[in-house]
Formats: structure tokens, sequence, C-alpha cells
């Protein structure tokens, strides 16, 4: 059970350490600065900061968790090093932003915006190849219930411990042998869709980086196959609980194993492609390519524009004048809500709502 409650403590600690290597040089705890300041001392002196003062929080929360050996102690020690994440941050963003404007690193710079209409005429293909395997796994699941449902026990069970022993008892209905195949089909319809979504997704292209988009298409491509290898693992998982709660194979600790294994199996890959390729593929390895517009008529090099103005804390985006939902995050992996568009508190609403609305559901079924 320690190691249970401490396996997201320290995998909380490995992010904090390696969030500030994965996101652009441009964009050190989601303040822009141009591509010459990347490792400016302030920069330099508040990574080193971030990583001592969160792996101590890290250490700490661990030993808490092994000391304590209390149910309360590994939510208490993850909440306790997410603030402590939060908090370190917005110190390096406040310190990192003042200096940029006292030091006045935009002054006289020329700021623009690259585009890139290729991403939408010529976008990356669906890798459907990658979508087979979930969705045969799917159908497996679908065909097993329907095949085995008059030769399954009139008592399932409900609830499983982790080492393979029904807790809970259900009688046998409809609702109880085909629910989790319901779950299931709803995560291989959303993973099918993320997939999907993240191809489509917009790009941040970098005025100092020429190969941005490059970058771009190779990071969407590989987390585009990272989610569907991800949902066949879920799906494999699916496939595993749905075969002991209908009593189609043991439920010893060995059957038990196999779904905490395939999960973290899904999640392994999909690290892997992040720590490869780092957010929207800053740390991909490119073949050199000249700035196009480097020394164009004797006039210096431009900077992105600097848009902070439209991240709060470099965290939430606010801009009226965006029409896109999702962009991508600038501290992190992954992309975030355009909070001035109404969807997305109608996004947010309808994920609240299931949160609380499942658990409710789910208990009463039992």
């Amino acid at each position: 059970m320690t190691g249970v409650t401490l396996f997201p403590v320290l995998l909380i600690g490995v992010a904090h350490w390696l969030i500030p290597s994965l996101v652009p040089p441009t964009l050190p705890f989601g303040v822009r600065v141009p591509l010459d300041h990347a490792h400016a001392p302030v920069i330099d002196a508040w990574r080193r900061r971030y990583r001592v003062g969160t792996a101590g929080a890290t250490a700490a929360a661990a030993v808490a968790v092994v000391l304590l050996r209390s149910p309360a102690a590994g939510p208490i020690a993850v909440g306790a090093l997410l603030a402590a994440g939060v908090i370190l941050y917005l110190a390096a963003h406040r310190a990192i932003r003042e200096t940029k404007t006292s030091e006045g690193w935009f002054a006289g710079r020329r700021q623009v915006t690259v585009v890139d209409t290729s991403l939408r005429t010529d976008p990356e293909r669906y890798p459907w190849r990658w979508a087979v395997p979930s969705l045969l796994l799917t159908a497996a699941t679908i065909v097993i219930g329907i095949v085995e449902y008059p030769r399954m026990p009139q008592r399932l069970p409900r609830h499983l411990t982790p080492s393979g022993h029904a807790e809970r008892f259900a009688d046998k209905s409809i609702g109880t042998v085909f629910g989790p195949v319901i779950i299931e089909v709803l995560t291989t319809a959303l993973m099918v869709t993320l997939a999907w979504v993240v191809l489509r997704s917009r790009a941040r292209l970098d005025a100092e980086d020429p190969q941005a988009a490059a970058r771009h298409r190779g990071f969407v491509s590989a987390m585009a196959r990272a989610l569907l290898a991800l949902a066949a693992c879920l799906d494999l998982t699916f496939l595993f609980a749905a075969l002991q709660i209908w009593d189609l194979i043991g439920t010893g600790p060995v059957a038990a194993a196999a779904v905490p294994v395939t999960t973290a199996l899904g999640v392994a890959v999909l690290l892997i492609v992040v720590l490869r390729t780092g957010q929207g593929g800053s740390r991909l390895r490119l073949g050199s390519a000249r700035n196009e517009y480097a020394g164009r008529g004797r006039r210096p090099a431009p900077v992105n524009q600097d848009d902070d103005r439209f991240y709060r804390w470099g965290l939430v985006y606010y801009n009226r004048d965006d029409p896109a939902l999702f962009v991508p995050k600038r501290f992190g992996i992954g992309w975030t809500l355009n909070m001035a568009r109404p969807s997305a508190w109608m996004l947010l609403a309808a994920t609240v709502a299931v949160a609380v609305i499942a658990p409710v559901l789910g208990a009463s079924t039992h």
C-alpha cells in the first residue's frame, strides 16, 4: 500500500524536474523572451532554484508517506507537492518577467507573428493503423460479452481487491455485464477523437526557429500515435477487467496484476514520447536551417511577438480576438483552453458535471 501511495509523489517530483527542459527555450516559466536571452542569469538561476526546491519538496513528501503510513498521507503529500511546484513556478515567472521589463529585452526589436498555411492545407495524416488495435480490442470485448452472457453466473463481482478477490457482488443484468463495455467504448471514442484533435491543433510557430513548423508536425504525429497506443493499452485493461468480472478467467493476483500493468505500459509510451519531443517538438533534433528573416535589408533578425498580456501568470490564456478554443501550453505538455471563449467555460462545466455524476451513478448500481 505504501508503494502505491508513494508512486504519484515520485511521479510528480520527476515531472517537476523535467518540465523546465521540455518547454521551448523562448518560453521559460511561461514568459516570452528573445532567444538570445534564453539563458540569461535570472532564468538559469530560477531553473536551479525550481529544481532544488521541488526535489526537496518531493523528498519531504516521500518521507512523510513512508513514516506516517496513513491513508490520508498520500493525498496530503500530493497536494503539498503540487502547491510547492505552483509557488516556485509563480516566483520564477514573476522574477523573469520583471527582469525582462526592467532590462528592456524586447526594446527596439522587430516583433513578428509567423504563420504556415501548409499546416492547414496539408495537415498530418491520421495514423489509422495505430487505431486498429484499440478498435479490435473494443470489438472483442463486445463480442465476448454478448456470446458469454447466457453462461455467466447470476452473481457477478462488482469490485476486486488488488489481490484479485471480490469484495462486492451484484445480480447479473444488462447493466452490470455491459457497464464496463460502455465505458470502454466511450474511452476508445474519446482517445480516437483526441488523436484527431491533436493532429489539427494550433502550432506554436517561432520567428527565431525556422523549423518550428516541422517540429510541430513531428510533435503532433508522435503524440497522436502515443494516444492511440495508450488507447489500446486501456482497452486491454478493460478487457482483462471485464473477463474477471464475467468470471471467464481467474481472479487471483496474477490476473489482477494484468490490469495495472497494461495501463502503466500505455502511460510509459506516452511519457517516452513526451520526453523525446518536448512541448511542441522543442526537443526534436532536426537538420540546420537558415532563418529567412535574418539580415534581410540590413534589418536585425526578428523576434517573437511579446504576447505575455494574453497569459495570466503564464498559465491561463485569455484572448477575445483569438477564435481558437485550444492553444499550446506555455509551461507543461499539451494544450490549454482560451478562457475568453464561452465554449471553454461550457466544456469545463460539462467536465465537472461528469466528474460529479459518474461516481453517483456508479454507487447507485452497487
